[in-house]
């Protein structure tokens, strides 16, 4: 059985209690490309911040397969995860 290579659910993340994300759910296959885009303040940076351990979140996030929500940056990245800001 094939896994996407990314699978996010139900992600919420914020700074304080702020929450900026509300309940994200995105797939993405081997080989696809994803856009994030939007206005300034929209989530696109704490998406990306969250996806990477940067920020504390609730929710899954899965990684081809595996379950790396309590993961720390350092062991995603030993996975294979990277975050190339502009």
């Amino acid at each position: 059985m094939t896994h996407p290579l990314l699978e996010v659910r139900a992600l919420r993340a914020g700074y304080g209690k702020a929450e900026v994300l509300h309940g994200i759910d995105l797939q993405a296959d081997k080989g696809q490309v994803i856009t994030v885009i939007g206005p300034n303040g929209a989530g696109k940076s704490t998406l990306l911040n969250s996806l990477m351990g940067l920020l504390p979140t609730r929710g899954q996030v899965r990684y081809n397969g595996e379950d790396i929500s309590a993961l720390t940056l350092e062991e995603r990245v030993l996975l294979g995860l990277a975050l190339v800001p502009e």
